[in-house]
């Protein structure tokens, strides 16, 4: 009988283990609703090789307007927003650095924020014409959010920032199974990758250089500890149950 019943503990125990606590599954725990919380500044991004810029020209004239927004003359009803559209519609930045415009000729943008390539473009165009304005904005504003998240993949801004609980709400929220204290955060630059952990349980997260993504960070939601242990859970239950009857029918046996 005391082998059975430490077998039914060690079942019970191994159940409870497996549960997630309350303490897991939220964000900001020690935030003071009255205190002061430091925040984070959304650095400027600095526009890189690959980056799609939507440009748009301004002018006086509504042909030579025409003839720079829409070149080809074909009218695209109901545009959406998908990789196609952005694409073919914005204009790349070249493995140079360079953004070539039509009538206007080609200029450096690599290494310029939006404001500053806006400024440089500008420039460009009043060489060219008077009293015209560009109107230019960053297209392929892409992050990626993967592991235990409820619809992992790539989400698109349309917006000038993005932070890290945005993206976590745009793919379905962190899992149960999710590590919110233990977040990568993966930003690629010229210079090379770097990484930050981000403990979305704490008001730090707020503050944190990584609080505001950039245009191709990758966010990797690892699992917590015990998910392996969840998985296993029917094999040890099975296991349990089977040195159980073994105990058993070794009892029955020896008893005759």
């Amino acid at each position: 009988m005391k082998q059975k019943h430490l077998i039914l503990i060690g079942i019970f125990l191994t159940l409870f283990s497996s549960c997630n606590r309350r303490s897991q599954l939220l964000y900001v725990q020690n935030l003071d609703p009255q205190g002061e919380v430091l925040m984070a500044k959304p650095t400027p991004y600095k526009l890189q090789p690959g980056d799609i810029l939507y440009i748009q020209l301004i002018t006086p004239s509504p042909e030579i307007s025409q003839a720079f927004n829409n070149p080809t003359g074909v009218t695209v009803q109901n545009q959406t927003r998908d990789e196609s559209s952005i694409y073919l519609n914005g204009y790349t930045v070249s493995d140079s650095g360079l953004v070539a415009l039509p009538f206007l000729g080609e200029a450096k943008v690599q290494g310029l924020t939006v404001s500053e390539a806006t400024q440089e473009l500008q420039k460009l165009t009043e060489r060219m014409y008077k009293d015209a304005t560009l109107i230019v904005k960053l297209a392929s504003f892409k992050v990626t959010v993967l592991g235990e998240v409820r619809r992992p993949g790539s989400i698109r801004n349309f917006n000038d920032q993005l932070n890290v609980f945005e993206a976590i709400a745009a793919v379905g929220d962190i899992s149960e199974n999710g590590d919110r204290q233990n977040v990568l955060v993966v930003r690629p630059s010229i210079e090379g990758n770097r990484t930050f952990r981000l403990n979305l349980a704490d008001k730090s997260v707020l503050a944190s250089e990584a609080f505001y993504l950039m245009p191709n960070d990758v966010v990797i939601v690892e699992p917590i500890g015990n998910k392996v242990f969840q998985m296993n859970i029917p094999y040890i239950t099975l296991t349990f149950s089977t040195l159980s009857t073994l105990i058993l029918l070794y009892n029955f046996i020896t008893r005759l």
